[in-house]
């Protein structure tokens, strides 16, 4: 089962940027934002279009002129306004890029045809014709964009294929017409944009495939929904029904909003949004989530939460943040492709004068330049790291595992130690009686556990509602008790058919001047193997018996702990139980340290003590008292199905309640971190490799354009691999 999510967090606006191209571009517009006063953090994706930007006081009308001033357009977005802006973004580009691509084909072989095989004296005008429509058709994007970054005083890559096809088309129209140039490249400057054209057609269908797990989530809730009014049913889109309404949701229709089942009776499918395969029973009173699928009965409820507010749209929210922040790798990128154009652009007109001056060969020097200028693609490093995070946070997200920071994928590499919580992470956190022992002369054990229920259930403990629990299990006949009373730490205390009964531990009964038999005294665990915590019973202040109770572990914890291990990790388990309840749960699975009896203020500074020595640790944990531990850790993983504040604390959370994504989210972060790796490797030797080779003129342009627009969308490839090829 899960509850809500609540996050606190700075201040957040966020913006849909447009006319971004490349990673300089990144650099420039959080650049502009960060000079605007309040900000404290700026960070822009590319690959979704989007800026959030973090500080108090913020006027959002300064963000967007500070964003405009820079050269690119900015608007303010809701959540809904940001899908359909970023989508409508992507489709009308790839749109139109495929669309200019198709229609130009013809037209593309044809000068390259007649610029390499034909030699006739009316093959130059043709090539003029040709090259003249596809400047036209397919360079008009990029020389617009190109003077419109002149106004703002930058360069990016558009500038670098205005630069590169403009150069080549206008050299071979020089010596078309005055023919003092020698240099004819008609085919080569169609050649280039038409290639530069498909590659972006290529690259934003890459990068719509690569958001797609966080479209799903989006879609998850209907449109529309049926409102109860004065018994009659009305059709209203969600953005309209209000809270405290009443929708009526039908077998097999997903739930729209998040509310509590007001009548009615139905079992639930949450797996699409915590990767939980277990359906749950929805009663009257049961709190169910938008984008859930109701499955047997007809369900009335009453909404709870409305737009950003439900479940689902607080974890496409924190995705969608996750995927806008940057991991230090990014940041390392952003400032390398920050000043790639510049040095690019020098590097150009130094070929061209190396050439030229030492050589004497100004055509061939030319030609140089323009690949240089093609080649170069600060693209590949822009998109290498976004978009693995894209496709790794909405991996995880589909399977309930919620990546809340980017930075969380790259501290998944290196771990060393694994600090896990017991009660309510590898322990169902739910006490039960495991073992009675009655020492008293006529008295058996159902009679000391009768007396011991009867006395402990208006008791709101748990051990308490265990022994009861456990005395109905066994159709035990309660009696009624009188004269309660319960003291924290030292039991309780009741009459029951005329005698006083004690349940509590032995040392808090000691302390009360009960009367305890010498056999209890020693090795009384063995009495009753399997018990993590051992309460006494005593009847007219004598001791008659123990009753065992344990924490039930995890049925799944075994197999988790040995996954685990299996990615060389030591694994650690923190209880604030005693050390004999905690080397049990630690032998029945293998766990290789404990630290038992911890106070909740003091596992925090267990983390900082294995920290200290040179230990990269991961806590994990679901209670208030975890969430100081989860946020000093290297990496904090919370349970979903535990409190508001330590999913806050954790930088990644398990939406549901099964522990088993454990693993598969550290697995998933490590695999991530792969592909990021990757890309950038490929961008970083790609860019080392051909800017030498097109400078020294084994490049012709042609071919650095094709090589170009490939980069671009290797580096999407990558990190759709890991989408493609990912188990879990």
């Amino acid at each position: 089962m899960i509850t809500d999510l609540e996050y606190g967090s700075m201040p957040r606006t966020s913006l849909t940027i447009d006319g971004m191209h490349c990673a300089s571009c990144v650099a420039r517009v959080e650049k502009a934002l960060r000079t605007v006063e309040g900000v404290e953090e700026a960070s822009v994706n590319l690959t979704t279009n989007r800026a959030d930007v973090d500080g108090r006081g913020l006027v959002p009308d300064h963000l967007i002129v500070a964003v405009n001033k820079a050269g690119y357009e900015a608007a303010l977005a809701s959540q809904s306004k940001l899908e359909t802006n970023a989508r409508k973004t992507t489709l009308f580009s790839r749109s139109a890029a495929i669309y200019r691509a198709a229609l130009t084909l013809p037209l593309a072989i044809a000068v390259m045809v007649l610029d390499m095989a034909v030699q006739s004296a009316w093959s130059p005008w043709a090539q003029f014709a040709i090259a003249s429509v596809l400047m036209v058709v397919l360079g008009t994007p990029f020389f617009v964009s190109a003077f419109k970054g002149l106004r703002y005083l930058r360069v990016d890559m558009d500038t670098l294929i205005a630069l590169g096809s403009g150069v080549a088309y206008v050299a071979s129209v020089v010596d078309l017409f005055i023919g003092a140039g020698g240099m004819l490249a008609f085919g080569t400057a169609g050649a280039i944009l038409w290639f530069i054209t498909l590659g972006h057609a290529l690259e934003h269908k890459a990068r719509r495939a690569a958001a797609s797990a966080l479209d799903k989530l989006r879609k998850l809730a209907p449109e529309h929904a049926i409102v109860i009014r004065n018994e009659q049913e009305t059709k209203m889109p969600i953005a309209d029904i209000p809270i405290g309404a009443v929708v009526l949701v039908k077998p097999g229709s997903r739930i729209p909003l998040d509310g509590t089942v007001k009548q009615g009776q139905s079992t639930i499918d949450q797996s699409m949004v915590t990767g939980e395969s277990e359906p749950i029973e929805a009663t009257e009173g049961t709190k169910v989530f938008a984008g859930t699928i109701n499955q047997t009965g007809s369900l009335r409820i009453t909404v709870t939460a409305i737009g950003g507010q439900t479940l689902l749209g607080q974890i496409v929210e924190m995705v969608e943040q996750a995927q806008t922040g940057k991991a230090a790798i990014q940041r390392l990128a952003d400032k390398v492709a920050g000043v790639f154009v510049p040095a690019v652009i020098l590097i150009a007109i130094g070929t061209l004068l190396a050439w030229g001056l030492t050589q004497g060969d100004w055509p061939r020097g030319l030609t140089a330049c323009i690949a240089v200028l093609i080649v170069a693609c600060p693209c590949a490093l822009g998109l290498a790291v976004p978009t693995a995070i894209l496709v790794g946070t909405g991996l995880g997200a589909s399977k309930g595992i919620l990546i809340k920071d980017p930075v969380a994928l790259e501290r998944c590499h290196g771990l060393t130690h694994i600090i896990l919580d017991k009660t309510g992470t590898l322990t169902t956190g739910k006490p039960a009686v495991t073992a009675l022992h009655c020492v008293a002369d006529g008295m058996d054990s159902d009679v000391m556990l009768r007396y011991a229920a009867a006395a402990e259930r208006d008791s709101e403990h748990p051990l308490a509602k265990a022994i009861v629990r456990y005395a109905a299990e066994q159709g035990l006949d309660l009696p009624t008790s009188s004269d309660f009373n319960s003291t924290t730490a030292a039991g309780v205390t009741a009459s029951v058919e005329g005698k006083i009964i004690k349940v509590g531990r032995l040392s808090a009964l000691r302390e009360q001047s009960v009367v305890i038999p010498p056999e209890l005294e020693d090795n009384r665990e063995a009495k009753l193997q399997g018990a993590r915590t051992i309460v006494a019973v005593a009847v007219d202040n004598h001791v008659v018996g123990l009753i065992g109770l344990a924490d039930q572990v995890r049925p799944e914890a075994l197999g988790v702990i040995k996954a685990l291990k299996k990615l060389g990790l030591q694994t650690v388990m923190m209880t604030g139980d005693s050390q004999y309840a905690a080397d049990h749960v630690a032998r029945e699975l293998s766990i290789d340290r404990t630290f038992a009896e911890v106070k909740p203020a003091d596992k925090r500074q267990k983390v900082l003590d294995l920290q200290v020595s040179n230990k990269s640790v991961v806590m994990v944990g679901d209670g208030i008292n975890d969430a100081p531990a989860l946020a000093e850790a290297d990496l904090g993983i919370a349970i979903g199905s535990g409190t508001d504040i330590a999913r806050d604390a954790g930088h990644i959370v398990l939406l549901g309640n099964d522990i088993e994504q454990l693993p598969v989210a550290i697995k998933l972060g490590r695999a991530t971190m792969r592909r990021i790796i990757a890309g950038l490797l490929w961008a970083s030797i790609y860019n080392i490799c051909l800017i030498p080779l097109a400078a020294t003129g084994l490049m012709h342009p042609m071919y650095a354009a094709l090589a170009m627009s490939l980069s671009s969308v290797s580096v999407v490839v990558n990190a759709l691999w890991l989408k493609w090829t990912w188990r879990g």
